[in-house]
């Protein structure tokens, strides 16, 4: 494999894939034996043995799924509980508050319980499983966009990470996703590809998931790290901005609103992206997703070590396996041995038997108060009653041990499977099952894990999904809810654009995920102490009435615990401080006082106040600026006109003078006209003296001669 990482090439890509398969390749085959062991009909028999067994008896008494169920029932009967900490900046309980409402809003449109419980119960089997955090539309016809957590089928065949060392995969820099089609739906999906090109997988024993189907292409989705330069500006109002196109396009209106760059700083950030491709080259170009710093391939590993810089792991499976084995092969042999061997019968000599067969073919089934039989010299006594299957002893002692010991290898034991053996008191019972919880404690760990990584990355996520100014359903702990706007957006005066900025500086939170009991469980624990302490002070129930009713969880209860309240209220049992709005109104009213106006509402109205009054400034500075621009435009029209003027009286002065020059020089031309006139006429005058000359000189010529 290239020690130069390259993310483009396609052939360092699936280099890099077979390296993180072969690394986890021993992992892999025991969790897939594992998976086959518990889940296949005759898979808890090995191979061999199934042979040497064939046309035998071969008994699978199965004492690992109880097990199983046991480890997978504590791990969903508690309750896992995603909070968000404020831990720097502007944080707050608030907005961590908010953010753990909109997780748990998540988690409920994905169903993301039921897909944490089988993902726990692979895990407890095979030691590995997992899910995703994708992004999705709300609905069909919804523009909103929700994060969601997303199953990934055949996690154990399908999913690889890169090199990592954390349990919960934070560190590594890359991973993939396969998913198999048939031919027919990868031409559909991918029409442009020529020759369908599967994906490799280190599957070697046995195809595990699809039974053995050897037409399914594999196609990947690579999920890597790019590192991004992020410039970020901080403002005079204290607030933290990335800068791009849309915070460039409101620079002006935050001047206007007197928001002034203070500084600015580079920062890089890790920015996930996927390609797919199948084992030929690459299909479509890189994607940018919504996540950062982690990639969001959530792994749920169990018993999870990193030895020798290798990743190791296995479920409770893998630990049992061995006595199971056993125990059904000695069980099988018992059972064989007593199915071939001899029933134990009567022995009798014929002359005893004589006249009495039709009561001894019926020896099983009649009720005869008595058996009459022949004596006979040769044969003395009572007849003997000899035979049966002599039982192996050894086979006894070892399917004892091996029934023993399963639940021992799981960390199990009898009463936390159910069982009371001894008859023990109920505070010894649950001394037990605490005993036997603590081999549930680490898959309940693990998927503390797991559901905190997937914190993480929601949390990361959310201000790039959940736009300023959307309303989002947030979720409590009992489960009641509400609608929330986040934050407010600004309308780009240029260009009319409403535009969201999302605020970095809001601060920083930890992400943490604990596991306790359910809320069935605390309600229960609720009713038992107050029940023994009101045998020592009965004033706890009569004062608690109505706490008692809501822990109980049945029908009707709900309308004993408002008329115990109601009835509390009434005698004035109730302290000011446990008074609800409602009760608080109505108690000053009954006073003959004006309601006390709810403290909230109180601040809400400042809220609203102070947003209108910082709103009419923003108007008074936006007109003031306007006007100004108006007035600095009236005098550049002055100036304009004033120029205009100047440069209308130097074109006149100048065309003045033109027409002095054009006179001048017609007064010049005219005389020269005279000039050459009178010249001309000079020389025609010479010019005929000329030939008056010449005539004379010739008549004088001719007299002469």
């Amino acid at each position: 494999m290239p020690t130069q990482q390259n993310y483009e090439d396609h052939t360092w890509m699936l280099e890099a894939l077979k390296k993180a398969q072969d690394d986890d390749h021993d992992n892999r085959e025991m969790a897939r034996e594992a998976h086959r062991f518990v889940n296949d009909r005759d898979g808890q028999w090995e191979d061999k043995w199934r042979e040497v067994y064939n046309g035998r008896p071969r008994y699978t008494f199965d004492l690992t799924n109880p097990m199983i169920e046991q480890i997978t029932g504590s791990i969903a009967k508690s309750d896992y509980s995603i909070k968000v900490l404020p831990a720097g900046g502007k944080a707050t309980k608030e907005a961590g508050r908010k953010y753990e409402g909109i997780v748990r809003h998540i988690e409920a449109i994905s169903n993301a319980n039921e897909i944490y419980s089988k993902s726990g119960r692979s895990m407890a089997v095979e030691g590995c499983n997992g899910w995703e955090v994708v992004q999705a539309y709300q609905d069909g016809d919804s523009f909103d966009q929700d994060l969601m957590i997303s199953t990934v089928p055949n996690w154990l065949n399908r999913v690889w990470l890169g090199p990592h060392t954390e349990q919960d995969g934070s560190d590594a820099p890359y991973g993939w996703k396969l998913i198999g089609m048939t031919e027919d739906e990868y031409r559909a999906k991918y029409p442009k590809r020529d020759v369908p090109s599967s994906v490799s997988t280190d599957e070697t024993s046995f195809n595990f998931r699809y039974g053995g189907r050897d037409d399914l292409i594999l196609v990947g989705t690579f999920y890597y790290k790019k590192p991004v330069e992020r410039e970020l500006v901080i403002m005079s109002n204290g607030q933290t901005y990335v800068v791009d196109d849309d915070f460039e396009a409101l620079s002006d209106e935050l001047a206007q609103l007197g928001v002034t760059e203070l500084r600015r700083r580079t920062r890089t950030v890790l920015k996930v992206c996927t390609r797919i491709f199948d084992n030929s080259d690459w299909i479509g170009k890189p994607q940018e997703t919504v996540f950062e710093n982690w990639i969001p391939l959530v792994p749920l590993y169990a018993n999870f070590d990193y030895v020798d810089d290798c990743v190791e792991y296995y479920g409770a499976v893998e630990k049992m396996m061995d006595w199971q084995r056993i125990y059904n092969y000695g069980m099988t042999r018992k059972i064989e041995d007593l199915a071939f061997s001899p029933r134990p019968k009567y022995w009798l000599t014929t002359k005893q038997a004589m006249g009495h067969e039709s009561t001894l073919e019926t020896l099983n089934t009649n009720n005869d108060p008595v058996q009459l039989w022949n004596p006979d010299p040769e044969a003395p006594g009572v007849p003997p009653f000899i035979g049966g299957a002599p039982v192996n002893p050894g086979l006894s002692e070892i399917t004892n041990d091996m029934q023993n010991g399963l639940p021992m290898s799981a960390g199990l034991f009898a009463a936390s499977l159910g069982d009371n053996p001894g008859l023990q008191s109920g505070v010894a019972i649950d001394l037990l099952q605490e005993r036997g919880d603590v081999g549930s404690n680490k898959y309940i760990d693990a998927r503390t894990i797991a559901q905190r990584q997937t914190g993480r990355i929601l949390v990361n996520a959310i201000p790039r999904v959940y736009d300023i100014g959307r309303e989002v359903r947030i979720l409590s702990d009992d489960g009641s809810m509400d609608m929330e706007l986040i934050g407010a957006t600004m309308q780009d005066q240029q260009t009319g654009r409403v535009i969201t900025l999302h605020d970095l500086a809001e601060g920083q939170y930890d992400v943490t995920c604990s596991a306790g009991p359910s809320f069935a469980t605390r309600q229960g624990k609720t009713v038992d102490a107050m029940t023994k302490i009101g045998l020592a002070d009965p004033s706890v129930i009569q004062m608690g009435g109505d706490v008692l009713a809501n822990a109980v969880n049945a029908p009707g209860m709900d309308i004993v615990a408002k008329r115990k309240r109601r009835q509390l209220f009434t005698s004035g049992a109730l302290v000011p401080d446990e008074l609800t709005d409602e009760e608080q109104a109505e108690l000053q009213s009954q006073q003959g006082q004006p309601p006390q106006e709810d403290p909230m509402m109180v601040a809400a109205r400042a809220e609203e106040a102070k947003a209108q009054a910082d709103l009419m400034a923003a108007q008074t500075k936006q007109m003031e600026a306007q006007l100004d621009a108006q007035v600095k435009m009236k005098e550049a029209e002055q100036k304009d006109k004033e120029l205009q003027i100047r440069a209308y009286e130097a074109e006149t002065k100048r065309f003045e003078a033109d027409i002095d020059r054009a006179k001048a020089l017609g007064e010049i031309k005219g005389k020269a006209a005279q000039s050459a006139k009178a010249l001309a006429e000079a020389e025609a005058q010479d010019i005929e003296n000329d030939a008056v000359k010449a005539g004379i000189t010739k008549i004088v010529d001719r007299l002469r001669g």
